[in-house]
């Protein structure tokens, strides 16, 4: 989505801040600080056709400021920009708070929740690949061939691979119930999640949203679970919870793209090729890449 890249970098050009502490004032309330927000972004961004809307607004952790989310949407595209705002809706500046005195990459490995996800490998691994993917994104499609076919069978017990669910809704109208039907096969038989793992990525140029179901009860029923049960749950979206928690924890982690990896906390994005994978796993084995 190249004009959305552009997007962002321009709404980071425009964010606006200062050089000295502000002085605040009496505090606004959050409709007074979204309208200001979204006015400021409608009267310097220029592009026709988008849409603004703060989405989220609570306390920051600097003191005196609040945060907040700006969506900025065209069309069936969405980009989510981060903000600080002081609490009286005078300054604002776009970006995230950092804590330089924390190591980033455990800060992620905490908010990594690996327990209760569709998991290979050993558990005591000396690397864990956590991905966040799309069943409908063609770029995680390569990325399962690359992991599938080279990472895993290189690395063998040596890795972990950790799979969670990312669905681009507003993009791909069956990605959600794939991620609803996987998280289906793993909440019935662990094991057998991961044929209809493969089935759904190695299927998914012909998967449409009207063949979907008959497709992905067809890949349950070889994967031998209960075809009957396997509907049940698709049908009534009994998963749709688990797979909103991997969606709520990869935004925490600023991923707003699929497919994207994390090699033992470090991010790599994008349908990267087994060099990528090897010159990350290497280090973190302490050979050389």
């Amino acid at each position: 989505m190249p004009g959305l890249r552009h997007l962002a970098v321009t709404v980071l050009l425009l964010a606006i801040g200062c050089q000295e502490t502000p002085k605040a004032g009496p505090a606004a309330d959050d409709a007074t600080i979204e309208r200001r927000v979204v006015d400021y972004f409608h009267k310097t961004v220029t592009q026709p056709g988008l849409a603004f809307e703060v989405t989220k607004l609570e306390d920051s952790e600097l003191p005196g400021w609040r945060k907040g989310t700006l969506k900025v949407s065209q069309g069936q595209q969405s980009q989510d920009v981060p903000f600080q705002v002081t609490r009286d809706g005078h300054y604002m500046y776009r970006g995230d708070v950092v804590d330089l005195t924390m190591d980033p990459v455990q800060e992620v490995v905490k908010k990594l929740k690996l327990d209760g996800a569709p998991s290979r490998g050993p558990a005591g691994a000396r690397v864990t690949i956590v991905e966040y993917a799309d069943f409908q994104c063609p770029f995680c499609g390569r990325a399962y061939q690359t992991i599938e076919n080279q990472v895993l069978k290189e690395y063998g017990d040596r890795v972990r691979f950790v799979f969670k669910n990312f669905p681009l809704t507003a993009i791909h109208p069956w990605a959600e119930d794939a991620a609803i039907a996987s998280r289906c096969a793993y909440q019935q038989d662990h094991d057998k999640f991961w044929p209809v793992y493969r089935g759904l990525f190695e299927k998914q140029g012909t998967i449409t949203r009207d063949n979907f179901q008959a497709t992905a009860t067809a890949l349950a029923t070889d994967a031998g679970l209960d075809a009957t049960q396997f509907g049940a749950c698709l049908d009534g979206k009994a998963t749709l919870d688990a797979v909103k928690a991997d969606q709520v924890e990869a935004t925490s982690l600023s991923v707003n793209s699929t497919p994207t990896f994390f090699v033992n906390g470090r991010r790599l994005t994008g349908a990267q090729t087994y060099d990528s994978f090897k010159q990350m796993i290497e280090q973190e084995l302490g050979g050389k890449s």
